[in-house]
């Protein structure tokens, strides 16, 4: 639950980040081809970068390892514990959960439908070959294209016009343009709740139109063309993945086509994604390493979290560790040994300390105990780490989130 909350929330800044970089360095450059790379590789960083975790160090085993036989926390308090099991508290993370995940169904549903439905217009329509493409013609269709198909709703050989529109379906089918569609699709289902991931469509989709009409433009009087685009006007056809004739801004495609090249020296614009993705990498995927000197010192315990992951409710033993938890002391000394003592000062567990592969060590007691760090500052320290124990009412395991402040 954490990972995908953090994921969705850095993978969103990710994708705005990618939104403003077209705006203000892309927005308005001839250079269709680049800017298309460009921004698709903005888009793959963007949605990729947070899955991965970039360490300083080596790559080392899993941080988060099983530890305890028993649960040093409740040790003397099963006496306490009430037979009476107290109903599992309702947790209101798993709404934003659900909705979230209903979001994801129903556009994942409703873009496998758009292609199956396409699929099966296509199948049951008739079809022509003309200049190495398939043409397949349907009453259904507005001109568009799809993966290696041009759509049209009716087809005249001799047609100037007809020979524009399916040129410029054909630039869609030549460069791939279905593709990138349903790569933006499948990121929308999955950062639906984003409104940036449907102006970055607008973008790519643009870019797409503006490659296409450019090649148009170069066989066709621009003028010409611009008067077939006003006379195509016609609605969107529903179907998200597809690259339609006349879908997007026709006076700004008319303006682009009209516009004067822009210069060579101008294409360097695009070289400032180099540091946007290198942005990207120390936000969302570097891990800083931590020296076994940010740990020294004298913590003391504020927060205890115990995420239960299997046996029966004991309350009673939860709060009894949260209440060793809060206002102890933890002692990490500079040279290597640990004092654990509690809020009246008494010493519950002393012995020593390390700290190897983003993992504090500590064996107090005659027990070593494995703490994943999942953040320390100059001012905060919290550890995680698993545990487990048999108790008369059947195995207790969990993980234990602790917070300390110096």
């Amino acid at each position: 639950m954490n990972f995908l909350m953090t994921y969705l929330l850095e993978g969103s800044l990710g994708i705005l980040l990618v939104v403003l970089f077209y705006k203000v360095m892309m927005e308005g450059l001839t250079f269709f081809s680049w800017s298309r790379i460009t921004l698709l590789g903005l888009l793959i960083g963007a949605v990729f970068l947070p899955m991965l975790s970039i360490d300083f160090q080596w790559l080392t085993e899993s941080s988060l390892r099983p530890v305890n036989s028993s649960l040093l926390w409740v040790d003397g308090q099963l006496s306490n514990v009430v037979a009476a099991q107290e109903l599992q508290a309702f947790n209101w993370f798993l709404i934003p959960l659900a909705i979230y995940v209903m979001g994801v169904v129903y556009s994942l549903s409703k873009l496998a439908f758009g292609v199956f439905k396409t699929f099966s217009l296509i199948s049951s329509s008739e079809r022509k070959s003309f200049e190495g493409f398939t043409i397949v013609i349907n009453k259904k269709f507005i001109p568009a294209s799809f993966f290696n198909y041009i759509l049209l709703p009716d087809f005249q050989n001799n047609s100037s016009e007809l020979s524009q529109i399916i040129l410029h379906e054909s630039v869609h089918i030549r460069k791939g343009h279905t593709w990138d569609v349903l790569f933006l699709q499948l990121v929308k289902s999955i950062f639906w709740f984003n409104p940036a991931v449907y102006l970055l469509e607008k973008q790519l989709r643009e870019i797409h139109e503006f490659q296409a009409d450019q090649e148009v433009t170069n066989t066709y009087s621009p003028i010409v063309y611009s008067r077939l685009l006003l006379k195509q006007l016609s609605q969107d056809c529903g179907l998200q993945f597809m690259n339609n004739f006349n879908q997007f801004q026709t006076k700004k495609r008319i303006i682009m086509m009209n516009k004067t090249k822009s210069k060579s020296i101008q294409k360097n614009k695009l070289l400032f994604s180099i540091p946007l993705m290198i942005l990207m990498i120390g936000l969302f995927s570097c891990n800083m390493a931590i020296s076994q000197a940010d740990l020294t010192g004298t913590w003391k315990g504020t927060e205890f979290k115990f995420d239960q992951t299997e046996g029966p409710d004991l309350s009673a033993m939860i709060e009894g560790g949260r209440a060793l938890h809060e206002g102890s002391n933890l002692a990490l000394n500079e040279d290597g040994t640990v004092t654990i003592s509690s809020a009246q000062g008494d010493v519950n567990g002393s012995g020593t300390w390390k700290f190897n592969d983003n993992q504090l060590i500590v064996d107090a007691n005659g027990e070593e105990t494995y703490y994943e760090i999942v953040s320390v500052t100059g001012k905060e320290l919290v550890t995680k780490h698993e545990v487990g124990m048999d108790t008369p009412m059947g195995k207790l395991a969990g993980i234990i989130t602790l917070t300390y402040v110096r």
